[in-house]
């Protein structure tokens, strides 16, 4: 076979590929495929903790690796380099479903959703003390600024979706940004502080490196706005657990909301379950109905670029 694939994968791409492409269960994935014949394997289309020593060590002519995420933090990226294998991710698939995730939970801490569910269901009518012919319950997206770390697909996805409130954006990146979507760019960081500072939200989408571990820090949180919402759909690891804790707790931003965290699954002992202020997921933000139908048009786009000789999409540089 030329291609390997997880089973999970298979209802995606065209059945013409039949021919070309093995399946592969969870179970025979985690065994690296023991007893089945891979040595005339160029291309393998896998979850990234798949791509490890001992399973390319099955393939000695492997030529391509597509993993089934972004982030490549899991791919054993020396053995990569080292077999000079062409490495391809499927970015931007889970952008628009990201994007929305984001709205919803800005909206849900911004409109104070949890308050009212809670009223509901004590059958509380509440105007939040206020004369219903004066009152002002909630904090409106309009006219708000949104930070944006990170201006990829995602960025410019929450960046569309925020013009839509008609929101002020604001782009931190390691580049100067120039979009229709974006109103300032704060490049560097000498310019953090101030960037933190003129944000209402601030939504991570950084990719996790060694310059971006543990970057949100408590000298962050120390810059935003008491007021500040501070939202992270990019790694655990980028934000630094227990000063985002100390932030919450002693009230230094109004509110977070998590979808990754530095240890996955979260452990049931984790005080960040109790935290009040605080929104979680269980990384899962991308997970709308979309990401799947542009999964398989990417994977069967590499697919037939591979096969015609032509770059592949999403190629990692490495």
């Amino acid at each position: 076979m030329k291609f390997i694939c997880n089973t999970l994968y298979k209802h995606l791409l065209d059945p013409s590929l039949e021919e070309q492409v093995l399946y592969l269960t969870n179970e025979q994935c985690d065994a690296c495929a023991e007893g089945i014949d891979l040595s005339d394997v160029e291309g393998m289309i896998m979850q990234p903790f798949y791509v490890n020593k001992a399973f390319l060590d099955r393939m000695p002519n492997l030529k391509w690796v597509q993993i089934t995420g972004a982030g490549y933090d899991r791919v054993d990226v020396e053995e990569v380099k080292k077999r000079g294998l062409v490495l391809t991710n499927t970015r931007g698939v889970m952008s628009i479903s990201i994007a929305e995730d984001i709205f919803s939970k800005m909206l849900f801490l911004s409109r104070k959703m949890r308050t009212i569910e809670a009223d509901k269901k004590a059958h509380v009518w509440e105007m939040f003390g206020q004369d219903q012919w004066m009152c002002t319950c909630y904090a409106d997206l309009y006219g708000k600024t949104i930070g944006i770390m990170g201006f990829g697909s995602i960025g410019s996805e929450i960046a569309k979706r925020a013009k839509a409130f008609e929101m002020n954006v604001q782009v931190y990146d390691i580049a100067k940004i120039e979009h229709p979507y974006v109103d300032k760019c704060f490049v560097g960081e000498g310019e953090l502080s101030a960037f933190y500072a003129s944000c209402d939200y601030i939504v991570l989408s950084l990719p996790l490196n060694e310059h971006t571990r543990h970057m949100i820090s408590t000298e962050a949180f120390d810059s935003m706005k008491e007021s500040a919402i501070f939202l992270n759909v990019a790694r655990g690891p980028i934000v630094d657990t227990e000063a985002l804790i100390e932030a919450l707790k002693q009230k230094k931003i109004q509110a977070a909301a998590l979808d990754v965290f530095e240890t996955e699954p979260l452990p049931a002992e984790s005080p960040l379950w109790d935290i009040d202020n605080l929104y979680m997921s269980p990384h899962k933000a991308g997970m709308g109905d979309s990401w799947t139908y542009f999964i398989g048009q990417l994977i069967m786009r590499n697919i037939e670029n591979y096969n015609s000789g032509k770059e592949l999409e999403n190629i990692i540089r490495l």
